[in-house]
């Protein structure tokens, strides 16, 4: 498939899921704030790759809403299909982003470094 049809097939289900995910998904086990960081679709368009950033402060909710999200994903690949006009609906698998975690320990791992400053002269 080419390059540019492909890249804006990902971006209409990006957005589509987005949608569904925000508008759609009435569970009361999603919690905080879900992203839809990105999105990466086979060639034959059979498989797609969602990946998500969920912000909580709450570890245990994070996994919670990640797991439902799992579980509806047949229901948001029906609602999918609905809305994108594509001759094969791709089987959805959410991956979860944990960049802003990783990001968050490194910082707090600096933060706790004593380094003295220097004192610069200008």
């Amino acid at each position: 498939m080419q390059p540019k049809r492909l890249a804006r097939i990902n971006s209409e289900i990006k957005k589509v899921i987005s949608q569904i995910i925000s508008e759609e998904l009435r569970d009361p086990r999603i919690t905080g704030i879900i992203s839809v960081m990105d999105v990466d679709t086979t060639n034959d368009l059979s498989h797609c790759t969602i990946l998500v950033s969920i912000y909580s402060k709450d570890k245990l909710e994070v996994q919670q809403t990640f797991r439902t999200l799992n579980h509806s994903s047949a229901y948001i690949r029906k609602l999918l299909a609905d809305r994108v006009d594509l001759r094969i609906t791709p089987e959805l698998h959410f991956k979860l982003d944990d960049e802003f975690e990783i990001d968050e320990k490194m910082s707090k791992l600096i933060d706790s470094l004593n380094i003295p400053k220097e004192n610069i002269d200008e």
